[in-house]
């Protein structure tokens, strides 16, 4: 199963031009977990220990707030790394991911992950940009919220 993942991962974006056998050396540094509908693949507040790359399947990003599930991202599919951030700051996760449908992610824990970037310089230059566009994508989403919500209570 493990060759059919890394000739899937040669067609993702982040791993252009990558061989099987780069894609199969990724596998092994990592390792491949099944998700069924509705399985968590981490929670919020939880400390951020593994970094997933999605390569079937599709989750959600959502936040407990009040008891109530509050979407941030929806149809996250093959190709997309998710955690990265988290794992690299150190931090806990800020938000919860769902598969919702059934799901393959690779894993790979906080100490491969960072092993993988510090020695592989193309991989690391691939996913900072991944990070950097996702991060200005969400400020431009949360400042648009911001001014739409600053125009509705100067229209009271």
């Amino acid at each position: 199963m493990s060759d059919v993942y890394a000739e899937l991962m040669t067609t993702f974006p982040l791993f252009k031009d990558y061989t099987r056998h780069g894609t199969s050396a990724l596998i092994q540094r990592g390792h491949i977990r099944e998700l069924g509908q509705g399985d968590l693949l981490f929670k919020e507040g939880d400390p951020a220990k593994v970094v997933s790359l999605i390569l079937t399947g599709e989750a959600e990003i959502f936040v407990d707030r009040r008891g109530q599930p509050l979407l941030l991202d929806e149809g996250v599919g093959p190709g997309r790394v998710l955690g990265e951030l988290a794992v690299l700051g150190g931090t806990n996760r800020p938000a919860s991911a769902r598969a919702t449908c059934p799901t393959a992610v690779l894993e790979w824990n906080d100490g491969e992950f960072r092993r993988l970037i510090a020695h592989d310089v193309d991989l690391s230059h691939r996913i900072f940009r991944e990070l950097i566009r996702t991060l200005a994508m969400e400020e431009e989403a949360l400042v648009a919220s911001l001014a739409a919500v600053k125009e509705s209570e100067h229209e009271k």
